[in-house]
């Protein structure tokens, strides 16, 4: 498990403050851990005080298990200039061994009791994803039905129950239309899987299940606000999805 995902689990937690000193240790994981919590306290205009409660409340015993974690999960290799080739090679391992790290049973068995699989995906490169996933099952006849856009996504959720699944694939996890939708789907109990990069984001803390994939960002244009995603990482998290289904329930 990563410090990220620890973040996400127990986020109802955590206080402004805490979420503030966070954003400074994911960001800089290599100086947390060698920090001092005196100079850590200092670095994050906190106190070691607020660094313990912020540790419990991720529940560790304190600061000293939390940094032992950082020690042991933060990838501490140094990269230089790196192309986009090497930058893809590594972002596709790193998705193998973010998915490796998860206990897939629970997620498995949710959908191969699922009635009803739905599968939706938030812009152009996530809807080709799902529509992999579909055609994935396809070869098995587990039914996945792919929905095109938010419109049908909300009639899906006058009738969903908590018989069926949702598989929701977005790049950001912060879609405010997705927002009001996860409500709806968590008043009817509906199971859900969300699938992001690895991230702090509102979808991955309101769905039942989290799977991760690694992205770094090209930058391509000068224009900050212009993004350029790649998707191969997020195929191979799909693809490892369907073959863990055939590992687990062709198996039982």
């Amino acid at each position: 498990m990563t410090i990220e995902e620890v973040i996400n689990r127990y986020e109802d937690n955590l206080t402004k403050t805490d979420k503030e000193i966070l954003k400074f240790i994911i960001s800089n994981k290599k100086d947390a851990t060698s920090l001092k919590i005196t100079e850590l306290a200092k670095k994050t205009f906190s106190s070691p005080s607020s660094l313990t409660r912020l540790a419990k409340r991720l529940n560790f015993s304190g600061f000293s298990e939390l940094k032992y974690f950082l020690e042991n999960t933060t990838d501490n290799k140094t990269y230089t200039a790196l192309d986009s080739i090497t930058k893809l090679k590594n972002d596709i391992e790193d998705t193998i061994k973010l998915i490796l790290q998860i206990d897939m049973k629970p997620i498995i068995t949710t959908m191969v009791k699922a009635n009803n699989i739905f599968v939706y995906g938030t812009d152009w490169g996530e809807q080709v994803a799902a529509q992999l996933l579909v055609r994935n099952f396809l070869a098995i006849t587990k039914k996945i039905i792919f929905i095109p856009s938010i419109t049908e996504l909300k009639w899906c959720t006058k009738h969903i129950s908590k018989n069926d699944l949702l598989i929701l694939i977005s790049y950001s996890g912060e879609d405010n239309e997705l927002k009001d939708v996860i409500r709806m789907v968590n008043l009817s109990k509906t199971p859900s899987i969300s699938i992001t990069p690895i991230s702090h984001n509102y979808l991955s803390t309101k769905t039942n299940y989290n799977i991760y994939y690694q992205v770094t960002d090209l930058k391509l244009y000068n224009d900050n606000s212009l993004e350029f995603n790649y998707f191969s990482p997020l195929y191979v998290s799909i693809d490892m999805l369907f073959r863990f289904y055939l590992e687990t329930a062709f198996k039982n």
